[in-house]
């Protein structure tokens, strides 16, 4: 696995054109954040949802991901039929927004005001798996390679308004926190009833010197014979435990917000922890965006049953070492202290 939370998204025109335009969506939920959290299901694991967003999507023959983990087609998961329901729309896009679910091509209708506001493509699945004609992933560079392949698009694409835009969202699960989460822990943590626990989350998109070469050549080997497809939004979200304070951020903050437990918390498969705040950043350049980083670092304090229950044994062992030791050397002393008595009496 790659060391650090270098991610890659890029999109290749087709031959003979080259006007689309792309933004780029990327949610860390920080799930696992809250050590009191069980989740519905007993399984509560961090996950990464990149979204993205193409105008003129006719001319894309394909949208290529690479994240720095390995990952398997069984831990990636179709975020588009959430769509259906317009309050994850409406929350996701800050639109006010009305939905409209269809088959033949699979999707949903996203309409603000009366007209199309954008159509959100559902993979097709092979026995719960999303379908490889549609979604191929493969190694690279101890990372995996995404590709929304054209057979995707062109489903999407069908009977679609012209000037009408399209939009993918998948959702990757981590097994552990890493490449994007740090976690800095006192070393003297099991000695407090609570301690303050530094975590940092970073993110780097599209950074050439700290992605894989081959990944990088990659890049440059799909401009090399067609014009890239420009990217103008990068919007980065990361949903944390309210308990954690951001002391730290590498850019300035667009806004905040608590996240509404009441709906978000059928949008994750395991729930998610009452009171979760969602801090949120974006970099907006018509004229096209190469590369975005984000840097955040977040204080929490850490208490509990489990934290306070290892105080309390350690603290009960480090007595009843204590005690022993004093019992242990309480003969001794007291042969120390009536010898030097009787030398003093004389």
């Amino acid at each position: 696995m790659s060391s650090d939370g270098s991610v890659a998204v890029w999109c290749v025109h087709r031959a003979r054109h080259g006007e689309a335009t792309a933004e780029v969506h990327c949610n860390y939920w920080r799930v696992a954040g809250d050590a009191d959290f069980k989740g519905k299901n007993g399984r509560v694991r961090d996950f990464l949802e990149l979204g993205v967003w193409l105008s003129e999507p006719t001319q894309v023959a394909k949208v290529n991901i690479f994240l720095p983990f390995s990952l398997s087609l069984t831990a990636i998961e179709d975020c588009a039929p959430y769509f259906a329901r317009v309050e994850i729309a409406q929350g996701i896009f800050n639109e006010p927004l009305t939905c409209n679910s269809r088959r033949g091509p699979q999707c949903v209708e996203l309409i603000k005001e009366g007209t199309p506001f954008c159509r959100v493509h559902i993979f097709m699945t092979n026995n719960g798996v999303l379908d490889e004609g549609q979604l191929v992933v493969s190694e690279n560079s101890g990372g995996t390679l995404l590709t929304i392949t054209r057979q995707a698009i062109d489903e999407v694409c069908t009977n679609l308004a012209a000037g009408s835009p399209v939009y993918f969202r998948l959702r990757m699960y981590t097994e552990n926190k890493e490449p994007f989460v740090r976690t800095i822990t006192p070393r003297d943590r099991l000695f407090q009833s609570g301690f303050d626990e530094v975590e940092y989350v970073d993110l780097r998109l599209n950074e050439a010197r700290t992605l894989p070469n081959r990944v990088e050549n990659l890049m440059l080997a799909d401009a090399a014979d067609r014009p890239p497809v420009t990217l103008t939004r990068v919007a980065f979200l990361t949903a944390v435990p309210v308990l954690a304070d951001v002391t730290l951020s590498s850019r300035l903050l667009h806004k905040s917000r608590l996240l509404e437990h009441n709906f978000w918390n059928d949008y994750v498969p395991s729930g998610i922890p009452d009171g979760m705040m969602v801090y949120h950043w974006r970099e907006i350049d018509p004229a096209g965006i190469k590369d975005f980083s984000a840097f955040v670092k977040m204080q929490t304090r850490r208490t509990g049953r489990q934290i306070l229950k290892n105080y309390l044994i350690i603290a009960f062992a480090f007595g009843v070492l204590g005690n022993l030791t004093a019992s242990a050397i309480e003969p001794s002393l007291t042969r120390a202290f009536s010898f030097l008595a009787s030398s003093f009496g004389k």
